[in-house]
């Protein structure tokens, strides 16, 4: 089968990204462009167009207005993804050989411009539920923690990333968090990628948007948390703590030069559809639906973990002896294709279409595999090998760059990668360059392989 016929399949549920849904849910501007003979719409970035960075042309003018509505310095739409806009705000705020703090569950992108252009992680680790497997959302108190563990200075600390909220929606109040950096003269980005929705939506008892929270830099997927075409973000600029003309010259230096006018319009046109009040109301109709649909699950026994995103559905397999790997395989056979198999957890996004036969299908399936799986007593995640605070050991940027050769995993134990080690989804690093690989983390790597197949017998490079 050729990549294009497969394009054409159909599945019974896509619960996966993009949240249009197959295009169920793209702005209705968009469809009508995309009934255009193929390829109308693929166009230079004309005079009348520009580019994300250009003072005059509708583009500009289309970001300026966004900019006016959110009262925020400056907006920039990207066409490279969230990555693209996350790595332009990392080298705005930090240049090479000085540090930027970031969380544990920070994605690849951040890592791969640090390697890149030698910028130090300095990781904090974070709270962990034995449960689900996962991260649990910063605290002030834990965060103020992590800055008594470091001498800013003398780490060269510039900058704060925070993920906020996380894969699977979990949130905290953040703006307590960004108060407390900014005391310390600490510009903040915040990586909030899935919860871009949050922005319209504040009378629906949802968490509040980092960008109303008085965080500098803003990244918003809008395939993930609006309705956007895949590749399509925005970046928000606020406050005084990052330079503009420094931001500019960043986004310049990795966007691609021929943006895509589709994908621009789509930026323009997913923004735009959530401000008109009658699209609002139909995507608010489906965040109150998905608060049903989670409720509906509950009632008919289904194990589901609670977060703050009603449309993420994160059933927990891992109460019935049940892997998320061995669950996702079995719901995918059967035409419901989740977004985030995990140990412990299966994560379904249920976007913004209709699923009023969403709980049907899904109790359906759910009760077909608990009577075709075999069960395990031994299902458990270890808690992370992670310090509170913790740095490569070597230079990142000199370790990536550095002669490696490449070793089978089982026999790097003390040796410095010179890998990035993450398996995606949901993208959180488990080694990066320059960093030891001691016992807690070889043996809790080799922990995580018994499930996830990216793991199992890979080879590493090492110094």
């Amino acid at each position: 089968m050729s990549i294009s016929s497969f394009l054409t399949k159909k599945f019974l549920k896509p619960l996966f990204f993009p949240a249009h849904n197959r295009g169920a849910a793209l702005p209705k501007k968009l469809i009508k462009l995309l009934k255009k003979p193929p390829g109308f719409w693929d166009l230079p970035e004309l005079p009348e167009i520009g580019t994300p960075l250009s003072n005059r042309g509708l583009i500009a003018k289309s970001q300026r207005e966004f900019s006016e509505k959110f009262m925020v310095k400056r907006c920039f739409f990207g066409v490279n993804g969230a990555s693209g806009l996350i790595q332009s705000a990392v080298i705005t705020m930090a240049n090479p050989g000085e540090s930027i703090l970031m969380p544990r569950n920070v994605h690849i992108s951040v890592i791969k411009i640090c390697a890149s252009q030698n910028i130090t992680p300095i990781f904090f680790d974070l709270e962990f539920s034995s449960e689900t497997g996962h991260y649990k959302p910063i605290t002030k108190n834990w965060l103020k923690n992590v800055f008594n563990k470091i001498n800013l200075n003398k780490k060269k600390v510039v900058g704060v990333i925070l993920v906020s909220p996380t894969y699977h929606g979990y949130f905290q109040d953040i703006k307590p968090l960004i108060d407390l950096c900014h005391q310390k003269n600490l510009p903040v980005l915040v990586d909030e990628a899935h919860g871009c929705y949050f922005l319209f939506c504040e009378n629906l008892d949802l968490p509040k948007s980092s960008l109303l929270s008085n965080a500098d830099l803003v990244v918003h997927s809008l395939h993930k948390s609006l309705n956007g075409l895949t590749q399509t973000a925005v970046l928000w600029h606020k406050g005084d703590l990052v330079d503009e003309h420094n931001l500019i010259k960043s986004i310049n230096l990795l966007q691609t030069t021929s943006p895509s006018s589709l994908l621009l319009s789509s930026c323009e046109e997913s923004l735009k559809d959530w401000l008109n009040k009658k699209s609002l109301s139909r995507y608010q109709k489906r965040i109150l639906e998905a608060k049903t649909i989670y409720k509906k699950l509950l009632q008919k026994k289904i194990p589901l973990i609670e977060t703050q995103d009603p449309l993420k559905i994160i059933l927990n397999t891992s109460k019935f002896g049940i892997d998320g790997f061995t669950a996702d395989s079995f719901f995918y056979s059967n035409g419901l294709i989740a977004e985030l198999p995990e140990i412990m957890t299966l994560t379904f996004c249920l976007g913004f279409a209709n699923q009023k036969d969403f709980v049907n299908l899904f109790e359906k399936v759910w009760n077909k595999l608990l009577l075709n799986s075999k069960k395990s007593q031994n299902l458990k995640v270890l808690q992370s090998p992670f310090k509170l605070v913790q740095a490569p050991e070597i230079e990142i940027g000199i370790a990536w760059r550095s002669k490696t050769h490449s070793i089978p995993f089982s026999q790097s134990l003390s040796r410095i990668s010179g890998d990035i080690i993450c398996p995606y989804p949901p993208g959180t690093p488990l080694l990066v360059p320059g960093e030891r690989i001691d016992k807690d983390r070889f043996n809790w790597i080799k922990n995580q392989s018994l499930y996830n197949k990216d793991l199992l017998n890979f080879n590493i490079r090492v110094l």
